[in-house]
């Protein structure tokens, strides 16, 4: 015969215990997505735009991994790794991008040609409240530079967006191999970013610096000859790299 009682009270523990695993399931799910920060170290001398990364600032930031952007996974091939490193002065805020890399090739020659259509490293930089509007950075192993401001991930005007231009942006890359000689095993490219604060200003954000609460995140794009076109991520996306719900926070030392 049943309990009416009984059966209320496990009833009610059930909702308890189902209650509870979907907060905490929900408080992981968040943390995953905001759990991201990059540190970046105070650089007394502003380094050097030209790829090298032979500053003693780059050997004392501290690096971070880009992770496979689909499912969220290490990246464990050595060859294949990227790591991305941040420092920042008063003024500017300085990027370094070490791609390994068997085969880096790149075909654009021109500003703001479609870069992620071959290789090619990515930041994206929020340093508002509105999480539709933030800055979009792409290099190529060229030297090649895309720079949009994106307002409706969702629907990019891509020739529009296109028009935007950070006037003081600088960028350096240095190739350990030969470029675009595809026939022959490259070891890895390196990319520098100088983003000066007064480029990121906003209609609602007019003073950039560090002390903004800047989200961001960072992204690769490898296709190697003979081998299915890979993407890389930070905070992961699982598809599409336009999803400022996911972006990480750099953190000034």
């Amino acid at each position: 015969m049943w309990n009416l009682k009984s059966v209320t009270h496990k009833m009610r523990l059930k909702n308890s215990m189902i209650l509870g695993a979907l907060m905490l399931f929900m408080q992981c799910a968040e943390k995953t997505a905001t759990d991201y920060t990059i540190e970046a170290s105070f650089a007394s001398k502003a380094p050097v735009i030209d790829g090298k990364a032979d500053e003693p600032i780059w050997q004392q930031a501290k690096p971070i991994a880009l992770k496979e952007n689909r499912s969220g996974k290490e990246v464990l091939e050595p060859g294949l790794q990227t790591h991305v490193k941040a420092c920042y002065d008063d003024s500017t805020l300085y990027f370094l991008f070490v791609c390994n890399d068997p085969d880096i090739w790149a075909a654009f020659t021109q500003r703001d040609e479609y870069l992620w259509e071959e290789e090619v490293v990515e930041v994206f930089i929020d340093v508002d409240d509105v999480p539709e509007t933030y800055v979009e950075i792409e290099v190529s192993p060229s030297n090649v530079l895309f720079d949009s401001y994106i307002v409706d991930p969702e629907n990019i005007d891509v020739p529009a967006t296109a028009r935007f231009n950070l006037p003081r942006l600088k960028t350096g890359v240095t190739v350990q191999g030969t470029l675009n000689q595809r026939e022959d095993l490259d070891s890895s490219w390196t990319v520098e970013m100088a983003i000066p604060f007064e480029d990121l200003a906003t209609a609602t954000t007019e003073n950039v610096g560090p002390e903004t609460e800047i989200k961001l995140n960072f992204y690769r794009l490898d296709k190697n000859q003979g081998e299915e076109p890979t993407s890389y991520a930070w905070s992961p996306t699982g598809k599409s790299f336009h999803k400022p719900s996911v972006f990480g926070k750099l953190v000034f030392k």
